[in-house]
């Protein structure tokens, strides 16, 4: 890992590189240099050092229920960030600077809203079920409210694209990460639940932050 401070000198030499001065300019640029040889840092070294990560509280299960995945994959593509199920279920979202940071605060705010949303239903809604069918119809419900806030996101942000430094990050201290397949709803008869989760997501308003991290798109509900 590289020195902060190191790290800190680099990069202000490398911004001083972008000097309309010329001689300013090429002297900045070669003492960024000097200092990367001189501690054996790559310009892929030097980007990687600038990815982050950041971990949000999820539902602490090796199987998750598609709405919570469908929600960090909304929070990873308005942020620009990798996610992943980490070893104890929590989300771990990963990208350059802040973003990681905001992603799991966004994730968090949108996971704790859903499951709110999801008791209220079931006390209005399915008081009388039983907790198999109770449990499903919430499913069908939550996978609904999380659908209607990606849908929202997809409109507003393309799909990102592959982060080089993001990769050689995830390779060198994720190695190994797969796939992880989602516990869907239930195919059987929901009685309009998914329906009801989508009327419900529409409520959800999503904006931009403020103060230090406002070049970043933040989501808050």
């Amino acid at each position: 890992m590289i020195d902060k401070a190191l790290l800190a000198k680099i990069r202000k030499c490398l911004a001083l590189a972008s000097s309309s001065n010329e001689h300013e300019a090429a002297a900045a640029l070669a003492k960024a240099r000097e200092l990367m040889e001189e501690h054996g840092i790559d310009d892929a070294t030097l980007a990687m050092a600038e990815v982050e990560e950041a971990t949000g509280r999820a539902s602490r299960t090796q199987k998750p229920p598609a709405w919570e995945s469908i929600l960090a994959h909304s929070v990873s593509r308005a942020l620009d960030v990798v996610g992943f199920v980490n070893v104890v279920g929590d989300r771990t979202f990963v990208g350059r600077g802040a973003r990681s940071e905001v992603a799991a605060y966004a994730f968090v705010v949108l996971f704790r809203q859903l499951k709110t949303a999801r008791a209220a239903y079931i006390a209005k809604h399915l008081r009388r079920c039983k907790p198999g069918r109770k449990r499903a119809r919430a499913d069908a419900f939550c996978q609904g409210w999380a659908a209607m806030v990606h849908s929202k996101i997809a409109a507003l942000y393309p799909e990102p694209t592959a982060d080089e430094a993001v990769g050689q990050y995830l390779a060198v201290h994720h190695p190994g990460l797969v796939p992880i397949e989602s516990r869907k709803a239930s195919s059987r008869r929901t009685d309009g639940d998914f329906s009801r989760g989508i009327d419900a997501g529409a409520d959800v308003n999503l904006h931009s932050g403020v103060g230090a991290a406002q070049s970043v798109p933040l989501m808050l509900t």
